[in-house]
């Protein structure tokens, strides 16, 4: 694939996966493919979470047609 600039100046996200390379620990890759090539990154479970809580957070500020399509329920764990 070759790079291409955007018209924004901004690297576009195409497509994302993950791969499981430990289940304890929870160790993965994050491949995001752009417009300007793959990019991999390792994680753990806690940057996993923190990932996830930032997307949700970006979905939940959709309105009108990009309004969110799930609700969140959150849990508390028990200490």
């Amino acid at each position: 694939m070759k790079p291409q600039a955007s018209k924004s100046g901004f690297t576009i996200l195409v497509a994302a996966d993950t791969t499981l390379l430990s289940a304890e620990p929870l160790i993965g890759l994050l491949e995001l493919e752009t417009n300007s090539g793959t990019i991999e990154l390792a994680m753990n479970r806690i940057v996993a979470e923190r990932l996830h809580s930032a997307v949700v957070e970006f979905l939940q500020a959709g309105e009108g047609d990009d309004a969110p399509t799930f609700a969140v329920e959150r849990s508390q764990k028990a200490t």
